[in-house]
């Protein structure tokens, strides 16, 4: 669904049976913000700014970052920002990672006990990649069975699969350990296999085009792809998507001028390295062996420069 903004504000009419996640932008070279609404009216309340970057044609291209600051006339965002804040305060505290790590899974599994039909739990559980896989199950003990079908209910299989799982995808992840390379589509349907990016520094960049984050930080990797592509470096793409038209044009409208390969949302790559959340990268020396995970712009450069 679209809408013409006036006067800063915008309308969306339907209805919906059981809460629903939401999802806005923009236009495709917008973040995208996500909410439940499950209330007969959803009041959303949205800040933009707008970031300016040099593309890779050295030409000025714009980035609308859109945020949600406030929610009001749904329940179940109500639920998850209550909890969320809690969680916030959490981490600020003075508490030992240990005592941390107990009081969010006694925390947690007090909320879903008290909403287990809600959507609330089972997103928040959907996230919750600190736990063991024992105290995940618990807590998915307790979601009722009328949510088993349920899109968030795919992100809970999920993360009971990484987490049981997880001594295995850390090894994959090590320093050192070779690259499990893969055959996906490029945007022209042709076959490409990782492994004749061999010979360069590669950074493989998990993203997708519904993925805020993952569009606000194509500047960066721009620029870095500028200052080091060619015979030495390659970014190599790998996107979550399943429409493949929003995955073209935001390609195209965020101007990501390298290799771009498709594996979809449930792809066995992701799995392979235990990407529950993008973006994600992983930085490969010139033999295909990793040199790091979840690096920064600068933190890539300088291992390229230190390794050179």
């Amino acid at each position: 669904m679209s809408s013409e903004i006036k006067d800063g504000k915008f309308y969306f009419k339907g209805t919906v049976i059981t809460p629903v996640l939401g999802r806005l932008h923009l236009d495709q070279t917008s973040t995208i913000a996500d909410f439940y609404f499950d209330g007969d009216t959803t009041y959303v309340h949205c800040t933009n700014r707008i970031t300016t970057f040099v593309n890779e044609k050295k030409q000025k291209d714009t980035l609308n970052n859109l945020t949600i600051s406030n929610v009001k006339g749904s329940s179940t965002q109500d639920l998850i920002i209550g909890f969320e804040t809690w969680q916030k305060e959490l981490k600020k505290s003075s508490e030992s990672d240990k005592q941390k790590n107990e009081a969010y899974y006694e925390k947690l599994l007090l909320f879903v006990q008290d909403h287990p039909k809600s959507k609330a739990s089972l997103f928040l559980l959907g996230k919750a990649t600190s736990l063991s896989y024992v105290q995940a199950m618990q807590v998915s003990k307790l979601i009722d069975t009328s949510l088993k079908s349920s899109y968030e209910a795919g992100s809970v299989s999920e993360l009971l699969t990484m987490l049981h799982n997880k001594p295995e995808k850390i090894a994959n992840r090590a320093i050192g350990a070779a690259f499990h390379n893969v055959i996906l589509s490029d945007t022209a349907g042709n076959a490409i296999d990782t492994k004749q990016f061999r010979g360069k520094y590669v950074l493989i960049e998990f993203w997708a085009s519904w993925c805020g984050p993952c569009r606000a930080a194509n500047p960066s990797l721009i620029k870095l792809h500028d200052e080091l592509g060619g015979k030495k470096f390659e970014i190599v793409g790998i996107s979550a998507d399943e429409h493949i038209e929003f995955w073209k044009e935001a390609i195209n409208k965020d101007k990501m001028n390298w290799p771009q390969l498709l594996e979809g949302r449930h792809g066995k790559l992701s799995s392979f390295y235990n990407i529950n959340a993008i973006p994600s990268n992983i930085l490969l020396d010139k033999e295909g062996k990793i040199m790091g995970v979840d690096l920064s712009a600068r933190e890539i450069e300088k291992r390229i420069k230190n390794s050179s």
